[in-house]
């Protein structure tokens, strides 16, 4: 069964568990629990605000989407734990054709805030054609299967995407970037985040500042455009050969195999700029564009990557 993160509205009401008490060494842990469900109609998107939250979407076959929600909240007072709990909320509503899903915290005017370490945990379930928003702020996430429109924005909040197709466009600031198996039209704007992407299909568009860019592609690759600054960048490939080059250095360095040939345009100390074109007369092409980083393209991954 596959689930899905959602900002959902519906008229159906929450069913809401008590809270609960567990206490970890001298840690009370407070926790609330709710579910929800909504039938699903095509034209729905949902849309998701997370804050130091934890979310998972995956996808089922039913043509509805269910929602389950963590409220949790820890401190070493359960008193304490119990109070900021009721200050966390969670809203769910309806617009039109958009769902709509927030966790926030809301204290009352005067009321202290917050002491205890607050968290949210989203688990959506809903079908792989829904279109999903997400937006996350110190938190995390993990998506898959999806196979319409993706959009993420996240601050200070990493990414994990498995099986995703389509309409893909990340934005992130201090918050990494995970993909495998991606494949569409992606685009990716991404501020001290590192970026790794492996078993790639589809055409890319990556816009990277101060990060470190490991690629490892896979037949089915059509374009990869990347503009980085004060990034380094790796290619994985087995057959670079097919590929057609156009990489410019920018105060950093081209590295590739002995056996690619390169065809330099600038080889100077503060500018090096290559180019390659495969015999054949169809094949994917690769630019990338660095300033302050180096290129570095090789066949295999090696053996002891941590990626």
């Amino acid at each position: 069964m596959k689930h899905c993160l959602i900002f959902l509205a519906s008229a159906l009401a929450f069913a809401a568990s008590g809270p609960l008490a567990a206490q970890a060494g001298k840690l009370h842990v407070i926790t609330k629990r709710l579910d929800k469900s909504f039938a699903f109609k095509t034209g729905y998107e949902v849309n998701i605000e997370g804050e130091k939250a934890e979310v998972v979407i995956e996808t089922w076959e039913k043509p509805e989407i269910s929602v389950r929600m963590e409220l949790i909240a820890r401190h070493p007072e359960k008193a304490v734990a119990e109070a900021d709990l009721e200050k966390m909320k969670f809203m769910a509503e309806r617009v039109r054709n958009k769902i709509y899903l927030r966790n926030y915290i809301s204290a009352e005017e005067g009321e202290a805030k917050p002491q205890s370490n607050l968290e949210a945990r989203y688990l959506i379930t809903l079908p792989a054609e829904c279109p999903v928003y997400l937006k996350n702020y110190f938190g995390i996430s993990n998506v898959s299967n999806l196979a319409n429109r993706f959009r993420f924005f996240g601050e200070f909040s990493k990414i994990g995407m498995e099986n995703v197709q389509g309409a893909i466009d990340l934005r992130s600031r201090f918050g990494d970037i995970v993909g495998r198996s991606l494949g569409g039209e992606v685009s990716i704007n991404a501020h001290r985040s590192d970026i790794t992407l492996e078993d790639i299909q589809g055409r890319y568009d990556i816009d990277a500042q101060y990060g470190i860019i490991r690629i490892l592609s896979s037949a089915g690759l059509l374009d990869l455009d990347i503009n980085a600054e004060k990034s380094d960048i790796y290619l994985f490939d087995p057959k670079l050969n097919d590929f057609g080059f156009l990489l410019t250095a920018q105060e950093g360095q081209i590295n590739y195999p002995g056996d690619l040939r390169m065809n330099f345009l600038s080889n100077t100390e503060s500018l090096k700029k290559v180019e390659v074109k495969p015999k054949q007369e169809y094949y994917p092409s690769i630019t990338i564009t660095v300033t302050f980083g180096d290129i570095y393209l090789e066949k295999e991954k090696p053996a002891n990557a941590k990626f």
